[in-house]
């Protein structure tokens, strides 16, 4: 019986692991049915047809049964053991989008039915309520696979230089043109200047004594010489013999200093890294967890290292390459382990952070020329 339960468990828990797994697959599908929907009810609404129309009834219903899929596999899918506020917000944006899609399809199931037909003004603006709640469920969602800002700092820029572009065409006044002023007479060429005399060379000084500060240090290391040669002879006169009849005293323990501690310096790096050999064992430490074993965090994939690493720079890319061949300060992987602890975006996010070596390391790699003998196997 008991082995029973743990193969029924362990069953069951591997099947969720699959309905979790598929959660990127059929996310897309109800928000699209969803948002089709509602711009559907707004075009009725603003035509002021009667009614939400056939088309927009079909596509909340089947929006709203693949949510309740979706929403479960987004559950499962979920790493329990790092349940940042991004994927909170994901979470329970998401799941309220859920319950607003089922009440939207019962609402339009009786307003279809003419057993409520008060409901058609509810169910549209709740129809616009749940669009809006979609999107900042999917703003939260792609913050956790692209990274933070995705959507935010792009559309923040755009705004911006959209607001300075037509605050500079409000301010531009149209000046009159000119008119064109009378060409000026030649002047007379002035006479040369007579050549000046050239001076006589000045004798030169005599040098000046030299002061009894130059001669203090003189003085000062014919003082010390006398001292140290004082010293010497003391020494050697109390280095004698001492006679028999005078009883030795027992050698005293002086105690010894503890030796002193020099800086270690640090290692050399090698002048032919390699990534499976120098550079994977610091990242599977560190990074494995968001970034390897089929993890994808923010898109990055260090199994898959090959796939991120640039030869030349982006040319119309918003954002810095993964890794840049032979330029280091511009490779984000660098400006992300390098970010101090409290600024946002540092990696790793938890943990411990890669020592100054292992930094030095990538670094040294990425200069190289970021070598790929092996990939990393999946």
């Amino acid at each position: 019986m008991m082995n029973q339960t743990v193969v029924d468990s362990s069953l069951i828990k591997a099947w969720l692991e699959v309905l979790g797994a598929i959660h990127p697959l059929v996310v897309h599908f109800p928000i699209a049915l969803a948002i089709v929907a509602t711009l559907a009810m707004s075009w009725h609404w603003i035509m002021r047809h009667e009614g939400f129309g056939e088309f927009a009834f079909h596509c909340t219903w089947i929006a709203a049964l693949t949510s309740v899929v979706v929403a479960a596999s987004g559950w499962f899918f979920a790493d329990p053991k790092n349940l940042s506020q991004e994927l909170f917000l994901h979470r329970w944006f998401g799941i309220t989008s859920l319950v607003g899609l089922v009440a939207l399809a019962f609402m339009t199931s009786l307003v279809r039915s003419d057993s409520w037909p008060s409901l058609l003004k509810i169910s549209r603006l709740l129809s616009l309520g749940i669009a809006i709640c979609i999107g900042v469920t999917a703003h939260f969602g792609g913050d956790m696979v692209w990274g933070e800002g995705q959507v935010t700092t792009p559309l923040s820029k755009a705004w911006s230089v959209t607001w300075v572009s037509e605050d500079e065409n409000k301010g531009v006044t149209p000046t009159a043109p000119t008119e064109p002023t009378a060409p000026t007479e030649p002047t007379a060429p002035t006479e040369p200047t007579a050549p000046t005399a050239p001076t006589e060379p000045t004798a030169p000084t005599e040098p000046t004594a030299p002061t009894e500060q130059a001669s203090k240090p003189i003085v000062n290391a014919f003082t010390f010489d006398v001292l140290n040669l004082s010293i010497t002879l003391a020494m050697s006169a109390t280095q004698a013999t001492p006679p028999t009849s005078t009883p030795t005293t027992p050698p005293t323990s002086t105690p010894t200093t503890p030796p002193t501690s020099t800086p270690t310096t640090p290692p050399a790096i090698p002048k032919d890294l390699e990534y499976n050999k120098n550079i994977l064992p610091i990242l599977e430490a560190r990074c494995w967890d968001c970034h390897g074993k089929g993890a994808a965090k923010g898109g990055v994939a260090f199994d898959h290292v090959e796939e991120l690493i640039l030869q030349k720079p982006m040319v119309k890319g918003k954002t810095l390459p993964i890794i840049l061949v032979g330029k280091p300060a511009l490779s984000s992987m660098v400006k992300a382990i390098r970010k101090p602890k409290s600024a946002k975006g540092h990696m790793p996010p938890k943990g411990e952070r890669l020592t100054p070596e292992q930094i030095a390391l990538i670094e040294a790699w990425i200069e190289q020329g970021a070598k790929v003998v092996n990939p990393p196997k999946s």
